[in-house]
């Protein structure tokens, strides 16, 4: 978690709404987006991952359903 708010920005509220769809690890580079509607000014975000973080990310998503918050709470 705190390696995916230090290399986004994302805010606390954000973060609790990603999901395994919200990132796109098969990307170059690696991504995770957020929606408009998910976003404090509306207007939705997409930040790259360095690969070290993807893979943490690969790691603990692997197996959670695509729709399920990815850090509930």
């Amino acid at each position: 978690l705190y390696a995916v708010a230090f290399s986004t920005g994302f805010r606390a509220e954000e973060l609790s709404m990603l999901t395994p769809r919200s990132f796109l690890l098969d990307a170059t580079p690696p991504v995770a987006v957020l929606l408009p509607e998910q976003t404090k000014n509306g207007k939705g975000a997409r930040q790259p991952l360095p690969a070290e973080v993807a893979a943490l990310v690969a790691d603990h998503i692997r197996d959670k359903p695509a729709g399920a918050p990815v850090w509930p709470g």
